[in-house]
C-alpha cells in the first residue's frame, strides 16, 4: 500500500491532471539526479503536488522504500517544453546521437544487471529459509539437550552424594 504526502490538497481527487517523475523521465530522457536539480536552478519550476511512497507491488524495478514527485500536468509541461528546447539549442545533434547510445547500451547492462539481482535475491531467499529452518532445529535440539545434560548432571550429583554418604 503506497502513502501520499500531499503539499497541494486542491488536487486531491484529480490525479488525471498530475504528472509523475517517472512520467517526465521517460518523456524526456533526463535522469532523476536532473530532476531533483531544477528546483534550486530554475526559478519557473512549478512545485509539486503531491510525494507518493513507492511499495514493490505498485512499481516493480523501480525501488521500494523510494517515492515519487507529481505536478500539475498543465504547469510541468510548458517547464518541460523550455527545457528540452534549450537543451537542444546547446546540444550538437552527433552529441544526442553518441549520448543515446551510450544510454540505451547502459539500460541493456542494468536491465541485465536487475534480472541478475532477482535471480540472486530468490536464490538468497531460499538458501535464507533453509539457513533458518536449520537453526530453529538446532536450537530445538539444544533445548532438548540441556534438558538431558542438566538431568545427567544432577543424577551424578546425587550418586556422588549418596556414594559419599555411604563410605
Amino acid at each position: 500500500m503506497s502513502s501520499v504526502e500531499w503539499y497541494r490538497d486542491e488536487y486531491k481527487g484529480r490525479e488525471g491532471e498530475l504528472i509523475s517523475s517517472p512520467e517526465i523521465l521517460d518523456r524526456t530522457g533526463y535522469t532523476r539526479g536532473t530532476l531533483s536539480k531544477w528546483k534550486s536552478r530554475h526559478a519557473d519550476m512549478p512545485d509539486a503536488v503531491c510525494k507518493k511512497w513507492r511499495s514493490p507491488e505498485s512499481s516493480p524495478g523501480r525501488g521500494h522504500g523510494a517515492f515519487d514527485l507529481y505536478w500539475v500536468r498543465s504547469e510541468m509541461e510548458p517547464f518541460l517544453e523550455k527545457r528540452l528546447e534549450l537543451a537542444q539549442v546547446h546540444t550538437k545533434p552527433e552529441d544526442r546521437d553518441e549520448r543515446y547510445h551510450v544510454v540505451s547500451a547502459r539500460r541493456r547492462e542494468d536491465d541485465a544487471r536487475v534480472a541478475w539481482i532477482i535471480e540472486r535475491e530468490t536464490t538468497l531467499k531460499s538458501e535464507l529459509t533453509k539457513l533458518r529452518q536449520e537453526r530453529e532445529f538446532i536450537q530445538h535440539r539444544s533445548v532438548d539437550d540441556r534438558r538431558f545434560m542438566a538431568a545427567y548432571e544432577r543424577e551424578r550429583d546425587s550418586s556422588a552424594i549418596e556414594e559419599r554418604s555411604r563410605s
